[in-house]
């Protein structure tokens, strides 16, 4: 099995098990606080940073609490804020994010009894109840609400203790209307406020979160709470109603095909859809940190100190920012953040329609997230080098970052981006290192079981080709290469040892560095002569160019290589190489005791009959007609048609010239009149062989070849060839 494939294989199943986190919504704990960190950083960096004259906070304050007293205030001091902002300031409503749960007590009857029997004015009981009742700051209170755009507040109880205070306002659904109750929070019991002041007013809202995220932090508040079936408002939605002049909203719920119950999508109130969660939570649409909204301390606005101008015209919330008080938040912006200023980032939100939501179908979306980022990181990345690997981790990365924020920006969709970018994370750290593991393991591999016969760079393609070479032997078409010292025996006898030895690495060290240049595969060294193959155990369609471009590149710089041997008192020699193309079978063969990794097979003994043959015909390079007619980017030139020794298909063998387009036309001049002259010899025209002849001897043609020829003519006048001659020569000897 592929290590390539085992990584591919590890990496889908992580991937699996993290689809399978999503589906089942059981990420670890871990997972969610990192994508709440990411819903963070990209609120902070989207934040308008503007303030919002429409909505005022009118501040409960320390300045308010000392010239007012301490909270609660007298109603009367609640009515004279409430009449001062609707009436003198021109405010457009007023919200209160407070709750009146119990009657205001601060009247001493049996003193208030007294003081007017002291001034003469002595009541009977029922006379003093009606005078009581007339000054009561809670009807006061109650009055002004009832002649005045004014939203209350309370909270929802979720305790045992199922608290009942207050009276609740009209609920804006109702649970008998919809067909499946909707899974928004559910509250034991509520405090709310008094009877007698929310029968002035339809509207009131819950200003409590029982969502708040595990971290205490609010980015999340429910529209709706259900309390014994019924749905109930929350403030800032309670003001929108208000503003719309509607009491009722309607839950757009989708269903699935059978007309089920499936999930709360959004609130319709008055034709505006907002959108919200199947909690009904709305992310809260922050537009900056503490005082996007004008704060006016209350007894500025009681006393009648406060800015018209500031406040006319606008939507006020009654709130506190006091520390005592203690409504202050953590919010993703800062860890004190008044609560009132919560309510109005809702209401502003609400107002242009600015709610960022999480579309029904997110789960289908991070899913689909998870499964193209395991495959690609799985199948793809085993393919590359570390640098690619890298640079598609990258590439997808920024894919998935950029989508995530074209539809944050764009479509007003918060969708799940952490735990896919844990995904890329841990598939590229284990793709690389294993990665790493393997290549190294790869390459001191292939270092071992090819270091010494074939180019490093080679080795490279092999181990980036995470393919395992079958050393166990296969067959291909390859060309193998064979070179010998001419002379070598009598050679050696005239050198001493240490001069032998340092000709031969010489000699050698310049033949395989120019067959590493050529990618070719050394495969061994037989006293003076190299063994060389292309096409394994890399796979190479130009085996047969490279190893002819190597074969002409020697013969080059033999003259070099002399000159070299010659400064240092070394006798010049000279070189045979054959060169043959086919079929041959490639791999680890040897005994139990020692292997090697060669080739074998009849195309390899004819590229060893082709070099012994360079001697006989003159010339430095022979190739077979196979070889010949994969390159024919050379110019050949026919030297003989031949039966050789242990072989009976005959062979035609050829002369490599070079590269045609660096040729000379003198050369290929002499080379096609040679081709003529081996025409007129196949067709056993021997006057016009002898002419042809004489004219390449004239020109200095190889004399080798020329005489070669003669002598056969001779022979052949002598003794005439059979009719069904073909003009092949049997060499008897190797």
């Amino acid at each position: 099995m592929g290590q390539r494939f085992i990584r591919s294989l590890i990496g889908l199943m992580v991937t699996a098990l993290a689809i399978l986190s999503v589906w089942t919504d059981e990420r670890p704990e871990l997972s969610d606080r990192f994508e709440s960190d990411l819903y963070d950083l990209r609120l902070k960096q989207s934040l308008l940073n503007e303030v919002d004259p429409r909505i005022v906070i009118v501040d409960i304050d320390e300045k308010s609490l000392v010239e007012e007293g301490h909270w609660p205030w007298n109603r009367n001091v609640l009515a004279t804020l409430v009449e001062q902002l609707v009436d003198h300031y021109e405010v457009g409503l007023v919200g209160f994010d407070v709750t009146f749960p119990e009657p205001n007590d601060e009247l001493n009857l049996p003193r208030f009894r007294e003081a007017l029997s002291a001034y003469g004015r002595p009541v009977d009981e029922e006379s003093f109840d009606q005078l009581v009742e007339s000054i009561n700051p809670d009807r006061r209170l109650a009055q002004v609400i009832a002649e005045r755009p004014v939203v209350l507040g309370y909270v929802f109880d979720r305790t045992r203790q199922k608290l009942r205070i207050g009276q609740l306002p009209e609920p804006v659904a109702r649970g008998g209307e919809i067909k499946r109750m909707i899974p928004v929070p559910s509250a034991t019991g509520y405090i709310a406020n008094l009877e007698l002041l929310q029968q002035n007013t339809p509207w009131a809202g819950f200003f409590d979160n029982p969502n708040v995220d595990a971290d205490g932090t609010y980015r999340r508040v429910p529209l709706l709470q259900r309390f014994q079936a019924h749905y109930y408002p929350s403030l800032a939605l309670s003001m929108f109603l208000a503003l719309m002049g509607e009491e009722q909203i309607t839950p757009i719920i989708e269903t699935d095909n059978d007309g089920n119950f499936a999930a709360l999508t959004a609130v319709d109130v008055g034709g505006i859809q907002i959108p919200v969660d199947a909690q009904s939570n709305v992310l809260v649409p922050y537009r900056g940190p503490v005082g996007s909204f004008p704060y006016i301390s209350a007894s500025d606005v009681i006393h009648g100190r406060a800015d018209k101008d500031d406040l006319e015209g606008t939507l006020v919330l009654v709130g506190t920012s006091a520390a005592g008080l203690l409504d202050l938040r953590v919010t993703p912006l800062q860890n004190r953040y008044p609560g009132v200023e919560v309510h109005a980032n809702i209401l502003s939100g609400l107002l242009d329609e600015r709610i960022r939501s999480q579309p029904d179908f997110t789960v289908a979306i991070e899913i689909l997230q998870l499964l193209i980022t395991g495959l690609v990181l799985s199948i793809w990345m085993p393919q590359l080098s570390v640098f690619w690997g890298s640079a598609l981790a990258a590439t997808w990365l920024a894919l998935v970052v950029g989508g995530n924020l074209y539809a944050w920006n764009t479509l007003q969709w918060v969708l799940p981006i952490g735990f896919t970018l844990q995904l890329i994370a841990v598939l590229y750290v284990f793709q690389q290192t294993t990665g790493y593991f393997f290549e190294t393991r790869n390459r001191r591999r292939l270092a071992h079981q090819f270091g010494q016969y074939i180019p490093q760079e080679i080795v490279d393609e092999l181990n980036a080709g995470g393919k395992d070479v079958d050393l166990e032997g296969q067959s291909r078409e390859m060309t193998v290469f064979f070179s010998d010292v001419r002379g070598f025996t009598g050679l050696s006898e005239q050198l001493t040892p240490q001069q032998l030895t340092r000709l031969m690495n010489m000699y050698l060290t310049h033949m395989t560095d120019i067959i590493y240049h050529h990618r070719g595969t050394v495969d061994k060294y037989i006293g003076d002569a190299v063994m060389a193959f292309w096409g394994a155990p890399l796979e190479d369609p130009d085996h047969a160019l490279f190893a002819l471009d190597a074969a002409l590149e020697m013969d080059r710089v033999m003259p070099e290589i002399n000159q070299e041997l010659a400064e240092e008192g070394l006798p010049p020699i000279a070189v045979g190489m054959g060169l043959n193309t086919g079929v041959m079978n490639v791999g680890n063969m040897g005994s139990s005791y020692r292997m090697a990794y060669t080739v074998m097979g009849d195309a390899v003994n004819l590229g060893s009959r082709l070099e012994g043959l360079t001697k006989f015909y003159g010339v430095p390079i022979i190739v077979s007609g196979e070889l010949a007619a994969q390159v024919d980017c050379y110019t050949f030139m026919v030297l003989d048609r031949v039966q050789v020794k242990g072989r009976s298909e005959p062979v035609t063998l050829y002369q490599p010239l070079g590269r045609t387009e660096k040729l000379e036309a003198r050369e290929i001049a002499l080379a096609e009149r040679f081709n003529g002259a081996m025409g007129a010899f196949q067709k056993k025209d021997w006057d016009d062989l002898q002419s042809r002849l004489d004219s390449l001897e004239r020109d200095g043609f190889n004399p080798r070849l020329i005489e070669l020829y003669r002598e056969r003519v001779d022979v052949y006048l002598e003794t005439p060839p059979p009719v069904e001659w073909d003009g092949v020569f049997v060499h008897t000897s190797k």
